[in-house]
């Protein structure tokens, strides 16, 4: 009893010495909120978009696959694309959203995971109303070793995790996609280089586990697509049925 009635006291001594504070328009937040990161302002703005694009050109599609276009010139082309569609709720554009993964992925804002697992849950219960999304073997695009250590997570890993219980008989693998060299921030590079340094740096230990089905390769954001394209291909080459990129926000 004694416990629970210096909880609230607790409470709000840490408050007064640690404020929470919204990481995109940095107001101060009730602790005790589910949401506590983001206020319920900033939030409302975080409004997911339901359509699809095509992952090369962002013409609007029907199925998050490649427009009629580019399927055709790939088709006459010794020219691949390995990812077979790709889905995500928001615009890396929007300012919010960006900050809120500059948080959740450069200013280590760890827990960030709880308010972005429910928006992508929010949006994925939605979408696999149109797209088939049972079976999945979700594979998180790792980081090198290097950069894990340095970050000390993965925060496409945290993302699977929280993001699992949407999925039908699914599972994560995080450990059978490997990044074998450290490679330059891709958002460093211009378009040509980020093909470039992250080209033949991922490779699949157990393969096997993959062979035949449906991946999921989830990630923060798709920029180039390069990372996502170098991921499917492996994926691709390891056996996989089909690959579906997942990203938080396209930039």
């Amino acid at each position: 009893m004694a416990f629970k009635l210096l909880t609230p006291i607790k409470d709000y001594f840490l408050g007064l010495l640690f404020p929470i504070r919204c990481v995109v328009c940095k107001k101060e937040t009730e602790r005790k909120r589910k949401n506590k990161l983001i206020c319920t302002d900033c939030l409302k703005e975080l409004s997911p978009s339901l359509n699809f694009y095509c992952p090369l050109c962002e013409a609007r599609t029907a199925d998050a696959k490649l427009c009629f276009s580019f399927d055709l010139i790939l088709n006459n082309t010794q020219n691949k694309f390995y990812l077979d569609r790709l889905i995500y709720p928001f615009s890396y554009k929007d300012q919010p959203v960006q900050k809120v993964i500059k948080a959740f992925k450069y200013h280590f804002i760890k827990d960030l995971k709880k308010t972005i697992g429910r928006l992508l849950i929010n949006y994925l219960e939605k979408v696999k109303k149109q797209i088939d999304l049972k079976d999945l073997i979700l594979i998180p695009v790792p980081l090198h070793k290097r950069k894990f250590n340095q970050r000390g997570y993965n925060q496409s890993e945290l993302i699977a995790e929280q993001i699992i219980s949407c999925f039908e008989k699914s599972e994560i693998l995080a450990d059978v996609l490997k990044k074998e060299r450290s490679t330059k921030d891709q958002a460093s590079l211009e378009n040509d280089e980020r093909i470039k340094n992250i080209e033949g740096v991922f490779k699949y230990t157990e393969p096997e586990k993959i062979l035949g089905k449906k991946v999921l390769l989830i990630d923060d954001v798709y920029t180039t697509g390069a990372t996502m394209a170098e991921c499917a291909k492996v994926s691709k080459e390891a056996g996989a049925k089909e690959v579906i990129g997942l990203a938080i926000a396209r930039g």
